[in-house]
């Protein structure tokens, strides 16, 4: 299945259904930051949910996860354009044993410490376009299921709510096999609970039931809503999930420019320049002895 975010209404239901695939995108993620299948796993799970907030928020969300299992913690940043970043704190985390047709991903192991599931907070900053300033609302992390936090996160911060699920089939050939998620919200003025009671039943196999079977976005669509009988599908927006960095040469040059004239004299003279690496993306920005101590001019 390509890679798609797909958002859609059915006004008769008073149901708004966004559904994102990210399959390629994880994959690539995982092969820039080099990661094990189980940090590639958890780290896939939160790249689609923050595509899913980007989207629903039409803004720019990032989410910060900090738990006491193994994982230790994530960082994802997504727009709504479909460009996503993140990394894990823990990259070598091979995860619970996988089998030899696919699976689903179990994320407990990794995010929560055994026979302890309370520990851990979950934030989300939304930076909207424009002159609407910045939010960042912070909750509890509990139960070792990132889709039912942010699921708290909709309840609480949005009048008409909002489930997400997120779901990873892997296997022993196949650590990232199938990625997706899904957010369902209720449309303005519809009752929120119509899309409330949704979400349990996916976020406990439903949508991986759904994910096993589909073909794409729109499939998975029509089949998570099938059982709804929900009315006629309009279509509101489809986006293409890419793999996107902010970090450039200039923004590495402005952070140089706060380590003080001092200090980038003697990274001139002592180490011989200075090479940085972008946490988000691995690419290498190299500055020279002559470049490091024109930055440090006044």
């Amino acid at each position: 299945m390509a890679d798609q975010i797909l958002t859609m209404e059915a006004p008769a239901s008073g149901i708004r259904l966004s559904v994102c695939i990210a399959t390629a995108l994880s994959r690539e993620a995982a092969a820039r930051h080099g990661l094990a299948p189980g940090s590639a796993a958890a780290l896939a799970q939160g790249l689609t949910a923050g595509l899913l907030l980007a989207a629903y928020e039409e803004a720019r969300v990032d989410v910060q996860l900090e738990c006491n299992g193994p994982l230790r913690g994530l960082l994802v940043d997504g727009d709504e354009t479909g460009a996503v970043r993140g990394l894990v704190r823990v990259t070598t985390l091979e995860g619970p044993p996988r089998t030899p047709r696919p699976s689903r991903f179990d994320p407990r192991p990794l995010l929560a410490a055994p026979h302890d599931e309370r520990a851990g907070m979950i934030s989300v900053l939304r930076a909207p376009r424009g002159p609407e300033s910045a939010h960042r609302a912070a909750y509890p992390f509990a139960g070792a299921d990132l889709g039912a936090a942010l699921t708290l996160f909709l309840r609480s911060e949005r009048e008409e709510g909002g489930e997400m699920a997120l779901e990873v089939l892997c296997s022993q050939d196949d650590p990232l096999a199938s990625v997706a998620g899904v957010l369902v919200a209720a449309l303005p003025g519809a009752d929120a609970e119509r899309a409330r009671v949704l979400g349990k039943p996916l976020r406990q196999g439903a949508l991986c039931t759904a994910l096993a079977s589909a073909d794409g976005a729109s499939g998975l669509a029509h089949a998570l809503l099938h059982s709804l009988d929900p009315g006629p599908l309009r279509r509101i927006s489809a986006l293409e999930p890419r793999f996107g960095c902010r970090c450039s040469r200039e923004r590495v040059t402005r952070a140089l420019k706060t380590v003080g004239a001092l200090e980038l004299r003697e990274m001139a003279d002592e180490d011989g320049g200075a090479r940085l690496t972008c946490d988000f993306c691995g690419a290498d920005y190299r500055f020279t002895p002559a470049e490091l101590l024109e930055i440090a001019q006044p």
